[in-house]
């Protein structure tokens, strides 16, 4: 007989997004079952993880396990980008990052979401699944046996093995990643970035005493060569690498093109994606791990607040908003990065990345399309007010203030105790979205306030009743700087 159980949540694949959605969930109360096809722990490449990665592990109380191995902290870098001359970035200047084991990091994830209660299945391979009345039901293969599992959800965290080609679309030009590693007391015990005429090279040492460089170039330059000329030509014309070439003695170098893309369709019938299962990023900020991890407790949010309060709608507006936000400020920032490389726009690598690039997509959803819209060139910004408080506060405190014509209150979904409430929002062309908190503060009770006749200093006047004077101030200028509250002379 079938064994069949019932959940919550049903999460296919273990790796940091998948094991993250699982520890929130179980935090938040719910039943959650999680298939994971491969035994841990597993070889796995994305060791090098972003100072932001800490505030997650923290929230998920689980910091620990970034600390119990001999995991990297302190790594100076070495970097050749918008020059030609090395920089050295120190520890201090690039923030707390950690280069770790990722093979035994998710092995510590995982074991940690069963201490607090999850179901694990591994290895189990997912085979399929079906919409029933009150949900999902997935046939999950162990062994010899099969398993039904019913649930209200499915969060899909499979990787790239989540999604299909047809169902992809790209928001970057595909790139070819070459590696391979030497012993560690070869190379510097830093960090090594730095951009050639033909692509870039990424090099640090690992927990496990390698030193790990990659190649980034692209497609066309492997035609007519092979992986170890391409790789060996490459690093021999770099100023921090030159000493790889010369000591690589091994052949093992291993390849893979890589695809940034987005899901066309991420949330369907209460199946959602996560991770590189939704969307993948540009290795260039070595933030894949973070992100994943943090659109993961976004996902979570829209889940919990469906089996809470059953508004799907919203939970699911909030989860690809937060997707498509994602995916376009990473993409602006890359780009403006590739745009700052030293080999500049005459070299086509550089020319085809140093603008924001989104492909069409087969089949059009309403997803894509709102993608789309969002790779637009953002606006300019003008330059920075330096703003003396105490000065202007003096100057503008008897100074009438109105509010800006082009201020727009909106309903929107907004956190609170880990469910999506809808709260008023202000939305104004100088702002890159739309806003119901400042400071934790609520904004629109506040601007009730600025009635007519108003001046800048009553207004203060009447929010330091409801939030200390000096916070008061803080939120009377940023509104002031953004042409939210208006003065007279405005």
């Amino acid at each position: 007989m079938t064994p069949q159980q019932s959940t919550d949540v049903l999460i296919i694949g273990a790796g940091p997004a998948g094991t993250c959605a699982a520890l929130r969930l179980l935090a938040l109360g719910h039943k959650v079952v999680l298939a994971e096809s491969e035994p841990f722990p597993r070889p796995q490449i994305g060791e090098s993880l972003s100072p932001g990665i800490r505030n997650i592990f923290d929230y998920l109380d689980a910091t620990d396990l970034l600390t119990r191995r001999n995991y990297f902290h302190q790594l100076n870098a070495q970097v050749i980008w918008d020059t030609t001359t090395p920089q050295t970035v120190n520890a201090a200047q690039r923030g707390p990052g950690v280069m770790v084991d990722r093979g035994q990091l998710d092995k510590d994830l995982l074991d940690l979401a069963m201490q607090r209660g999850l179901q694990l299945y591994q290895p189990a391979r997912f085979e399929s699944c079906k919409q029933t009345d009150g949900g999902w039901q997935s046939q999950l293969r162990q062994d010899t046996q099969t398993i039904t599992v019913n649930s209200r959800f499915i969060l899909d965290a499979r990787g790239r093995r989540g999604n299909h080609m047809q169902n992809r679309v790209l928001t970057a030009p595909p790139t070819i990643a070459i590696w391979g590693h030497l012993p560690a007391h070869l190379m510097p015990a830093d960090t090594l970035i730095e951009a050639t005429e033909k692509g870039w090279i990424w090099g640090s040492p690992t927990p496990d005493g390698q030193f790990r460089t990659i190649t980034f170039i692209a497609p066309g330059e492997l035609r007519g060569n092979t992986v170890p000329h391409v790789f060996y030509d490459l690093l021999s014309r770099t100023q921090l690498f030159q000493q790889a070439a010369g000591d690589w003695q091994m052949d093992d170098l291993q390849t893979c093109t890589v695809f940034t893309y987005a899901h066309t369709s991420p949330w369907q019938d209460n199946y959602l994606r996560l991770g590189e299962a939704a969307f993948s990023l540009d290795p260039l900020s070595s933030t894949g791990v973070e992100k994943a991890m943090r659109f993961s407790l976004q996902a979570v949010i829209a889940v919990n607040t469906i089996l809470k309060t059953g508004h799907t709608d919203m939970a699911q507006t909030f989860y690809e908003d937060r997707m498509i936000e994602s995916i376009s400020s990473h993409t602006h920032w890359t780009s403006g990065y590739y745009a700052q490389a030293w080999p500049g726009q005459q070299h086509a690598f550089w020319r085809e990345r140093s603008v924001p690039f989104i492909d069409k997509s087969p089949v059009p959803t309403a997803f894509y399309t709102r993608l789309r819209d969002k790779f637009s060139a953002p606006k300019e910004k003008g330059p920075e007010r330096l703003i003396n408080v105490q000065q202007e506060l003096q100057r503008l405190w008897h100074e009438q203030v109105h509010l800006s014509s082009a201020l727009i209150f909106k309903e929107t979904p907004c956190v609170i105790d880990d469910i999506l409430q809808l709260r008023t929002a202000i939305q104004h062309p100088n702002l890159e979205r739309e806003m119901a908190y400042l400071e934790t503060v609520e904004i629109s009770p506040l601007l009730s306030a600025a009635f007519k006749e108003a001046t800048f200093g009553s207004i203060v006047q009447e929010w330091s009743k409801i939030v200390p004077f000096e916070q008061a101030v803080r939120i009377a200028f940023f509104l002031w700087d953004k042409d939210i509250l208006c003065t007279t002379a405005q």
